[in-house]
């Protein structure tokens, strides 16, 4: 049954028309003024990137609800690159990237670059999956590159890794088939430097180097100079946890500071080439540590690398 609204009503479509109306009479050059600047080739923030999974993915983990989208999480923080990772049914009941993945990439295409996991969280990997990652590759103009999280399975000897270095290897082919440009990702923690792993690192185009420990950051000097040692082909990336898992809180302040600010130095001496922040299934919760690193980035994204 057709009902009309009440006189004085407030109702969705009365909203639309109002905001259309506002708008009639704003310029084009004035709504430009709103749109985000974009991130110039030798600013901070070209070298910033979101670790990003489903929304709510990390409840399992955290324990709390989560909301933030990928591209909400990008936004948030004020950074024009995300890492897309995927997770299994099993570890994230309450949310993951279900295929098809193609409907996803329409709100990425504001970001400059997109990276998207073959191999996800925990390890989890599918061969129907990982092909329509690659066909992405084709039909995404902002794809950058494909992610290998929790890749190795920090054996020392039989299985090393998810796959082995021949299956690698013609995931990386068939990805430099349709660009060249395009390059392999890979996570990489700081308690994985004994292992046997050169035969895969010499196909990994960026190691991300992360430390899951808080109070192990005060070892990053040292832990980067193992990385280069460990993969010295690779580009380094500087992986930043903004919350303890562990302990199920922020990352304390001023360890992130140290992070943040670690980071920075290392991307003006050219050792990394850009920084990591995981990721938007924490960002709206309400850690401390989650806001400073949204008003650093405000601070220094501007600035010059070099």
């Amino acid at each position: 049954m057709k009902t009309s609204a009440a006189p004085g009503r407030i109702t969705r479509r009365g909203i639309f028309r109002a905001a259309a109306t506002g708008l009639a009479g704003v310029g084009l050059g004035e709504l430009a003024l709103a749109a985000p600047e974009p991130a110039r080739e030798d600013t901070v923030r070209d070298r910033l990137w979101i670790f990003a999974c489903a929304a709510n993915s990390d409840y399992p983990h955290i324990g709390r609800r989560s909301l933030m989208t990928p591209a909400e999480g990008a936004f948030y923080l004020g950074v024009p690159n995300v890492i897309m990772v995927q997770s299994s049914k099993s570890e994230a009941p309450y949310g993951r990237l279900e295929p098809p993945f193609a409907q996803y990439t329409v709100a990425l295409r504001p970001l400059k670059r997109v990276v998207w996991s073959v191999v996800g969280s925990g390890g989890f990997h599918a061969p129907e999956e990982t092909k329509e990652v690659l066909e992405l590759a084709r039909s995404t103009p902002n794809f950058a590159g494909v992610m290998l999280d929790d890749f190795f399975t920090n054996r020392k000897e039989g299985k090393r890794a998810q796959w082995s270095v021949d299956e690698l290897a013609d995931v990386r082919r068939r990805l430099k088939q349709t660009n060249a440009k395009l390059d392999v990702f890979s996570t990489f923690y700081v308690t994985q430097f004994d292992l046997p792993l050169r035969d895969y690192l010499d196909l990994i185009d960026v190691v991300t180097l992360w430390t899951w420990k808080p109070e192990e950051l005060k070892n990053l000097e040292a832990n980067l100079e193992r990385a280069e040692k460990a993969a010295p082909k690779a580009r380094k990336m500087l992986g930043c946890y903004v919350v303890d898992y562990g302990k199920k809180q922020g990352v304390p302040v001023p360890l992130m500071k140290l992070q943040c600010e670690t980071g920075l130095r290392w991307l003006r001496e050219r050792r990394i080439e850009g920084i990591i922040f995981l990721g938007n299934t924490t960002m709206d919760l309400g850690f401390d540590s989650v806001e400073w690193t949204r008003q650093w980035i405000e601070k220094v994204g501007s600035a010059k690398v070099r």
